[in-house]
C-alpha cells in the first residue's frame, strides 16, 4: 500500500497569526489542481501537497499522517461516491476536514456525503476562492466545538424556500425580499437565489439593474429540462452570494402556469441553491398559490391600514390552507410611519392573533438609494432603519423548521378590529 507524507507542517511563522495547516489534495482535473493550489497557498504557507489523483488514490493510502488537517479529494470517477466517501472517512484522522469535488451537481449527493462525514462537496468547475472559503467554514465549525462538521453540514443541506408576499401593492415586499436575500447570503456565506415570479409586472430585476429574460417562463413550462447548465446561464449574479432570476413578459402573452409548475421549478433550482427567496406576485393567484404551497417559510408583509390588515388576514388563511407546515412570519412596512398611522402594530397582532416578527420603518431615502444604485438595501444603505430591522429577522430565519402556530377566528377578529377602529375615529 502507498504511504502519504504531509508536506505542509505546523511551523510557527513570525509574520503569521495562525500556524499553517497540513493539507493534501488529490485532484484529477488539471485546471482544478491549479485552482486548489492557489486557494490553499496562504493557508499552508505554500506547502500544500496537491497532486494528480482521486478518491481511489486516497483509498489506497494505508498510513495517513496524524497531523493532516485538510484533504480535498476528487470524486469524479467514483462508481459509488458515497460508499467510497464513507470508507475514506474511517481511514483519515478523525479531526481531518474532508472536502469532495466532482462533476455531479446534485443536492441528494451533497446530503449523502455530509451524512457520512464530509465537510463540503463542490461541483466542478471550481470558482476562484471557493475551496478556501469552504475550508475556512469547516475549520470554524471544528474550532467552535459542540457540533461536528458533519452535523452542521447536514443541517445546512436542508432546502429552504422563503416566499415574500405583500398584503397590498406598495408595502415594499420586493425591497424586503431583496434585502433579506442579501443579508442571508452574507450571513451564511453561501449563495442565495432570488426569484421574481411576477412574469409580467415584476420589478425585482429592474431594482437590481439586471436583465429580465424569458427563460423563466420556459422553465415553468418544462421544469424537467432544468439542469446545472441552465441554472448557471439564467441565474444572474449580483454579488458574491446573491443571484437572481426574473422575466418581463408582454401583458398580452396570456401565460397560464400548469399545475405544480412553480413547485417543480423550485425543486429543480434547489439542486444548485439551498436557500431560495421568492417575490410572490399578488396578481396571479395560480402562481401565488403554487409558490406558497411549495415554501418552507412565508413572510407576509402588511402596511398599517385597514385594507392591508384585511388582506393580510386572507393571505394568512391561504397559507394555513395550502401550506400548513410552513413557518409563517409577519412584518409591518409601508410608506407611513407607525407612530402616525391610525392602525397600530398592536391592532395588527390582535387581528391576526400572532406577534409581528419584524417592524420595518418607512425609510424612503434608503429604498431610493438601493434602486438608484441597483443594489440590495443592505449594501446601498447598510445603516438604514430597514437593514437594522431586517438583521434580527434574518439571524433567526435559518433555524430548524417547525409548524407555524395556528390562529383562530380570523373573520371575527377582523370584524372586532374594524369596529374598534371606527369607534376610535368617531371619538376623534
Amino acid at each position: 500500500m502507498a504511504s502519504a507524507t504531509a508536506t505542509s507542517q505546523r511551523q510557527p511563522a513570525a509574520t503569521e497569526e495562525r500556524q499553517a495547516i497540513a493539507a493534501m489534495a488529490l485532484i484529477a482535473d488539471s485546471v482544478a489542481q491549479g485552482r486548489v493550489s492557489a486557494d490553499l497557498f496562504s493557508m499552508t504557507l505554500g506547502k500544500a501537497n496537491v497532486r494528480d489523483g482521486s478518491i481511489a488514490t486516497a483509498l489506497a493510502i494505508n498510513d495517513w499522517p496524524r497531523d493532516l488537517d485538510l484533504l480535498v479529494v476528487d470524486l469524479a470517477d467514483a462508481a459509488d461516491p458515497v460508499a467510497d466517501a464513507a470508507a475514506l472517512k474511517t481511514a483519515v484522522p478523525g479531526s481531518c476536514v474532508v472536502i469532495g469535488v466532482g462533476r455531479i451537481n446534485d443536492v441528494a449527493l451533497y446530503r449523502d456525503l455530509m451524512a457520512v462525514g464530509f465537510s463540503d462537496y463542490l461541483a466542478l468547475p471550481l470558482a476562484e476562492g471557493v475551496i478556501g472559503r469552504a475550508a475556512e467554514r469547516a475549520f470554524e465549525v471544528r474550532e467552535r466545538g459542540g457540533a461536528t462538521a458533519a452535523g452542521a453540514a447536514a443541517k445546512d443541506a436542508t432546502p429552504r424556500t422563503l416566499a415574500v408576499i405583500g398584503s397590498r401593492g406598495g408595502v415594499g415586499a420586493t425591497t424586503v425580499a431583496i434585502g433579506v436575500a442579501g443579508l442571508l447570503g452574507n450571513r451564511l456565506k453561501e449563495e442565495v437565489l432570488l426569484i421574481d415570479f411576477d412574469l409580467h409586472y415584476g420589478s425585482l430585476m429592474l431594482a437590481l439593474d439586471l436583465e429580465a429574460i424569458d427563460a423563466l417562463r420556459e422553465a415553468l413550462d418544462q421544469p424537467d429540462r432544468i439542469d446545472a447548465l441552465f441554472i448557471r446561464q439564467v441565474a444572474q449574479r449580483k454579488t458574491e452570494y446573491l443571484y437572481a432570476i426574473g422575466a418581463e413578459e408582454a401583458p398580452t402573452g396570456g401565460f397560464q402556469a400548469r399545475p405544480h409548475a412553480a413547485s417543480d421549478f423550485l425543486r429543480s433550482v434547489h439542486r444548485r441553491f439551498r436557500w431560495v427567496v421568492v417575490d410572490v406576485p399578488r396578481g396571479d393567484p395560480v402562481i401565488q398559490r403554487q409558490v406558497i404551497e411549495a415554501s418552507t417559510d412565508v413572510l407576509l408583509v402588511t402596511d398599517l391600514s385597514l385594507p392591508g390588515v384585511r388582506d393580510a388576514m386572507r393571505l394568512q388563511q391561504l397559507v394555513h390552507d395550502v401550506a400548513p407546515g410552513a413557518r409563517l412570519h409577519l412584518a409591518t412596512s409601508g410608506v407611513v410611519e407607525a407612530r402616525r398611522s391610525a392602525v397600530k402594530v398592536a391592532d395588527v397582532e390582535r387581528t391576526l392573533s400572532r406577534k409581528v416578527d419584524c417592524q420595518i420603518p418607512a425609510d424612503l431615502s434608503a429604498a431610493l438609494a438601493a434602486v438608484n444604485l441597483g443594489k440590495p438595501v443592505s449594501e446601498a444603505a447598510p445603516n438604514s432603519g430597514i437593514v437594522k430591522a431586517l438583521r434580527p429577522f434574518v439571524a433567526a430565519l435559518d433555524e430548524p423548521l417547525a409548524l407555524a402556530a395556528s390562529s383562530a377566528g380570523p373573520a371575527g377578529a377582523l370584524l372586532r378590529f374594524a369596529r374598534s377602529f371606527k369607534g376610535r375615529k368617531a371619538k376623534k
